[in-house]
């Protein structure tokens, strides 16, 4: 790590390939779903390489990273009973009303073009796809402030016009 660091690349792949398997069956014991176990796995790696100035190499490694490894699934603990607290299961989806909400569809329409493209993006990414901020910056370029003020006017457009 003091290598990568320093900007060993070679080092740094070195690095990565040892910690890859250690991590996945730190996931493994922790984590029953295959997929988001998969998931927290990226997470950390993006989580590490954020990260990896800030650790100091007259340290053992191995503390450092399970550290960054337990926030990640704690996050992801935390985001899952997020969503299941908000999830309704019913056993058939409700019929589509005919008249339903269409009489706000033109509204919506001319809600959606009066925003930015960087709006849309932040509605995109936040409510459509339901991530957190923090991945949803990373995605879009930019950062949280950044996002945080796009997605803010245009929740602000959306509320004036509908």
């Amino acid at each position: 790590m003091a290598a990568a660091q320093r900007g060993d690349a070679e080092a740094y792949g070195e690095l990565l390939n040892d910690i890859g398997p250690l991590l996945m069956n730190f996931l493994r014991v922790r984590v029953r779903d295959v997929d988001e176990a998969e998931d927290m796995y990226q997470d950390i790696f993006m989580a590490l390489h954020r990260a990896r100035q800030s650790y100091d190499a007259t340290r053992p490694l191995e503390p450092w990273l399970f550290a960054i490894a337990r926030h990640i699934v704690a996050e992801h603990a935390q985001r899952r009973r997020a969503r299941h607290a908000r999830e309704l299961l019913v056993a058939a989806p409700p019929e589509r009303s005919v008249e339903g909400d269409g009489h706000l569809k033109p509204q919506l329409e001319q809600a959606l073009r009066r925003m930015s493209g960087e709006q849309l993006q932040a509605i995109a990414l936040l409510r459509v796809e339901g991530l957190p901020i923090e991945s949803a910056a990373h995605r879009a370029g930019t950062t949280t402030g950044a996002l945080r003020v796009r997605a803010h006017r245009a929740y602000k457009v959306l509320r004036q016009l509908l």
